[in-house]
């Protein structure tokens, strides 16, 4: 088999040949000068000079240029290397254009480049795209050839001439640990207004949430993480609970909001009344403050955020379904009417359930959830329903609130995510009056 080789073992061919054919000038103008004297070292040195530094020179400009050695050696080193092993790899699977130069046949491989963040925890690899590599480029998980490096996320710029490879480094624990409250209270303290954090590169502005898990898999341990930041916030949440299952959720409920909780299938479908009723108020509000900015939502004019925590939503779907055509039709319009615009008013819905499939949830509702989070280990059929086919979950065995999640403009294909620890009494620091709920 005729061996095929790289761009760069090519231009690597001829940067030595040249750099020897320097030396055997040089080399045979010392013999010479050993018959005619002296004045020939001299034109044996500036031979050399002439045939051999310019190339050398060149090579190690290039090498610096292309290894961006103005950000640091460290850094341009580590660019090389990663860039190396990314061209090794590529090589080895194929992703490659050959072109003939004479009766050589070479591998050109893709352009690529780094970018990494200043503390090397995480970065960005671009490769540039071409009409032959274009339908293999975007289906190439190049996590193998990163080392400890692992991708998030793959794009394609809006040119289409680059895809670009978010990566972050797996040897750093993302989960964010809490000895106290005073410790999660200054964390907490230097996050938006109307952000929530999950993990130490997770934090997400505040919307319409699914959240699925098994039993166990850490749905309610997440959950007190939130309403525990919610309490800390300068801006009054407003708090909303249905649990049809009078479970954790509930008890939470009645200690935080104990007017605005539910259990009782009817109860709950009076406290979506009285949250729909809200939202509506809140649209005349917001029409007036609209004429000082048009395409404003309730940031903009500092007003609360109003949240329904919907618990084992699975639960009351089904006891919907025993209900007459003209009460179900009633309840989804109201469900409907807050996934489609409670988001500009601050009105939101977080439903929490075990699995999210149709018959669970309708799948409108459910495709109007920004916000998407699997916890835990879960079958592919529950990925599928929650974020969609087709999509890649990250090979992981999870462990009590670490899960993945997708969200627009962020997260379009799922992300790891890992929820915090909290080493303390979190219904005690709620019962302390941690914030203004």
């Amino acid at each position: 088999m005729r061996k095929i080789q790289t761009d760069r073992q090519f231009r690597g061919s001829l940067l030595t040949a040249w750099t020897i054919m320097g030396a055997v000038c040089g080399v045979a103008i010392c013999y010479a000068a050993g018959i005619y004297g002296s004045n020939m070292l001299t034109l044996a040195g500036l031979a050399w000079c002439i045939l051999c530094f310019p190339p050398l020179l060149i090579s190690g400009t290039v090498w610096a240029v292309g290894n961006q050695i103005n950000k640091g050696l460290k850094y341009a080193w580590k660019h090389y290397m990663l860039v190396l092993s990314l061209r090794r790899q590529l090589l080895d699977a194929g992703l490659y254009v050959t072109r003939k130069i004479g009766a050589a046949e070479i591998a050109v491989i893709p352009w690529i480049s780094v970018e990494f963040m200043p503390d090397y925890a995480s970065g960005r690899v671009y490769i540039k795209n071409s009409i032959k590599l274009h339908g293999k480029l975007n289906k190439t998980d190049i996590s193998a050839a990163l080392g400890r490096y692992v991708v998030e996320q793959m794009f394609l710029k809006d040119d289409g001439n680059y895809y670009y490879f978010d990566f972050y480094d797996a040897a750093i624990d993302r989960r964010l640990v809490f000895k106290n409250f005073k410790e999660f209270r200054k964390y907490s303290n230097a996050i938006g207004e109307y952000e929530l954090f999950v993990d130490v590169r997770t934090r997400l502005p505040l919307t319409h949430q699914l959240i699925v898990g098994q039993t166990g898999s850490g749905k309610s341990y997440a959950l007190h993480g939130f309403l525990l930041q919610m309490s800390l916030k300068s801006t009054e949440y407003y708090l909303y609970f249905a649990d049809p299952k009078a479970s954790s959720v509930a008890v939470l409920g009645e200690l935080l909001s104990p007017d605005d909780t539910a259990d009782d299938f009817d109860d709950i479908v009076a406290l979506l009344e009285k949250f729909v009723a809200n939202m509506q108020e809140r649209r005349s509000v917001l029409k007036k403050r609209l004429r000082e900015k048009i395409d404003g939502d309730y940031r903009d004019f500092d007003l609360s955020p109003h949240i329904l925590i919907f618990d084992e939503f699975a639960a009351f779907s089904l006891q919907l379904q025993t209900k007459e055509k003209k009460q179900r039709d009633h309840v989804n319009n109201m469900i409907s009417q807050v996934v489609l615009r409670g988001r500009q008013y601050g009105f939101f819905l977080w439903i929490v359930m075990q699995q999210s499939g149709s018959n669970n949830i309708p799948t409108f509702v459910r495709d109007n959830l920004p916000w998407k989070t699997v916890l835990g280990n879960a079958e592919d059929q529950t990925y599928v329903t929650a974020f969609g086919a087709g999509v890649d979950i990250p090979e992981r065995k999870m462990e009590i609130g670490e899960g993945v999640y997708t969200y627009p403009a962020v997260a379009n294909k799922p992300k790891l995510c890992v929820f915090p620890t909290l080493d303390f009494d979190v219904l005690d620091a709620l019962n302390q009056g941690a914030g203004v709920l």
